[in-house]
């Protein structure tokens, strides 16, 4: 049986509108480069560590990204204040910005 596809939830909230935009996509709908990028956020070589939700962020009009991945056997979480977006997944999170449509507010 071939491994599941992985499942991306992702929404991005915040900035000067305060429009919050979702997608859900899987690797499969991603170029490889950014589905690798899942597959390595899935595995266990990266940290999980995240913004701290009690610091506030850095700003009133700064992005916030959150991002649910699931394989069907693993399932990561992150979120990030846009200025704490590691270097190497800002692309990736640029990719679902385009691909999001606006979400209901939370």
């Amino acid at each position: 049986m071939p491994p599941s596809p992985i499942r991306a939830e992702f929404r991005r909230s915040g900035g000067f509108a305060g429009i919050p935009v979702t997608a859900t996509v899987t690797a499969d709908e991603l170029n490889e480069e950014q589905a690798a990028q899942l597959r390595g956020l899935l595995g266990p070589g990266i940290p999980q560590k995240t913004r701290d939700p009690a610091s506030g962020g850095g700003g009133a009009d700064r992005f916030q990204y959150e991002l649910d991945l699931d394989d069907g056997h693993q399932h990561r979480s992150y979120t990030w204040d846009e200025t704490d977006v590691p270097e190497a997944i800002r692309p990736l999170l640029t990719a679902l910005t385009r691909l999001a449509r606006p979400g209901p507010a939370q």
